[in-house]
């Protein structure tokens, strides 16, 4: 059996409560293949979790943004898995560049969250991607490996991860990676989850991609045989429309 494609909504930090229900109404009539062919999850920021949730077409799910990396308490601003399931979330996005970057998350702590969020039911979306620098330095793979690997080291079972391969240089930049550049990531990753965790996980396990994807370049990313669907930042607050 192939892998259902994977289309995600990373609206960030943005938006109106009038905003996101005009994005709902317009997602809630917008036509897609059934939920057999394609997965969509949206996420919005945390404030609009509940207005969406209660909003949305029923085969569309929805995601937080970020959650904390263990039972809530005194974690003053931080949200915790129990309070995700509790709303009926089934998703988070952990990892993601902005936050490995601006709050200084390392490859253990991203590990630790994805696998909290795990053990209490979440599906998870976990970014990996690297820097121009290191892009230019040649260590692509053995940076994305890393974050991949302090996934791996806390996990057993893959059933519920997304793993969205996102390369920082192109996250809101208007450069995206060239459909052979991912479809090269893609690939070496997937290698990675065969010799590494299991043929099957690697097999089985969604690698999507993100990064400055739209609708003018996503049906030339998509016909690449390892990338199994996108992340879409900006792009998922405006309306466009897409063929595959």
């Amino acid at each position: 059996m192939g892998r259902k494609f994977f289309v995600g909504g990373n609206w960030k930090c943005n938006g109106t409560t009038e905003e996101v229900k005009k994005i709902v109404e317009t997602l809630n009539a917008g036509q897609v293949p059934s939920p057999d062919v394609v997965e969509v999850v949206v996420s919005p920021p945390f404030v609009f979790l509940p207005v969406v949730k209660s909003s949305l077409r029923p085969d569309f799910h929805v995601a937080a943004q970020n959650c904390w990396v263990k039972k809530g308490g005194a974690y003053t601003g931080e949200i915790s898995a129990e309070m995700l399931v509790n709303l009926d979330i089934p998703w988070v996005i952990l990892g993601h560049s902005e936050r490995r970057a601006l709050l200084s998350e390392s490859n253990e702590f991203v590990g630790e969250k994805v696998a909290y969020a795990l053990s209490k039911g979440l599906k998870v979306i976990a970014c990996i991607g690297e820097t121009l620098e290191q892009r230019e330095a040649g260590s692509t793979m053995d940076v994305v490996a890393a974050q991949t690997k302090a996934i791996a080291a806390r996990i057993s079972d893959w059933t519920n991860v997304v793993l969205a391969y996102e390369p920082v240089w192109a996250i809101g930049t208007g450069k995206v990676a060239t459909p052979a550049q991912a479809q090269e990531v893609h690939a070496e990753l997937r290698k990675w989850l065969h010799a590494n965790v299991s043929p099957e996980v690697a097999a089985s396990t969604r690698i999507i991609y993100g990064g400055s994807v739209n609708g003018a370049n996503c049906k030339e990313l998509a016909a690449n045989p390892d990338v199994d669907g996108f992340l879409v930042g900006g792009a998922s607050l405006k309306v466009m429309t897409a063929t595959f």
